[in-house]
């Protein structure tokens, strides 16, 4: 009787472990986190737009992740939720010019959040899925795989295959198991699929701030920032 009970519980725990791992497919992706991915539009001091970018939520609470880029000499910023629901963003709480990263709180409530996984955990050669709003084509997904792990400048970046491009910039980028490991950031145009995104662990160590959009610092030149 023992015997049974503990096989039962053996055989209980690799089923639930199983499929709470299993793969999900891009499609399956989209449809559970479309409505997780927005577009951020960002506008000078006159109304006139400046960036067009990405972003996605953390928590129910609206506040949502995108790169520090995107925001940085504007002065306002509105953001649309796939499906026509409008926001902004009201300020900063997290940010670090230096990783292109930040955290912002918005007018949005009740919103979906993605699932954070653990980048220190990747593996070159796993597959990919990236969405974003490429030349504001909402809800845009493309898949690849990971291709490398660089270190520039004592940060990692992700080397990913997923194409992304204007527009793309501080969109999710995906593990097969659904969870958000990196950040889309920039690529080289200098080849074909040189693309990279931000390790998703980064968002631990942003500093708070609590400043306005007008009052973000520059963040060091770089080169092919979506």
């Amino acid at each position: 009787m023992i015997i049974h009970k503990l096989l039962t519980s053996i055989i209980l725990l690799l089923f639930f472990s199983s499929f709470a791992y299993a793969k999900i497919t891009p499609s399956g992706i989209f449809k559970q986190y479309s409505t997780s991915v927005v577009t951020i539009v960002t506008l000078d001091k006159n109304g006139h737009p400046l960036s067009l970018g990405s972003g996605f939520f953390i928590n129910e609470e609206g506040n949502v992740v995108t790169n520090h880029h995107l925001l940085e000499g504007g002065a306002k910023a509105i953001i649309k939720i796939a499906g026509g629901e409008r926001g902004e963003i009201v300020e900063i709480i997290n940010d670090d010019p230096k990783l292109d990263l930040l955290i912002a709180r918005t007018t949005l409530k009740n919103t979906n959040p993605v699932p954070l996984g653990d980048s220190d955990m990747i593996a070159v050669g796993e597959e990919v899925i990236a969405i974003g709003n490429p030349a504001g084509l909402e809800g845009s997904v493309s898949s690849g795989i990971v291709s490398g792990v660089r270190k520039i400048e004592g940060f990692k970046l992700i080397q990913i295959t997923a194409p992304i491009s204007p527009g793309s910039s501080g969109g999710p980028v995906f593990n097969t198991m659904g969870q958000v490991i990196g950040i889309a950031t920039s690529y080289l145009d200098v080849g074909q699929n040189l693309n990279f995104a931000m390790p998703v662990n980064y968002l631990k160590s942003l500093k708070p701030s609590k400043i306005q959009i007008s009052s973000l610092p520059k963040m060091p030149l770089k080169t092919g920032i979506v």
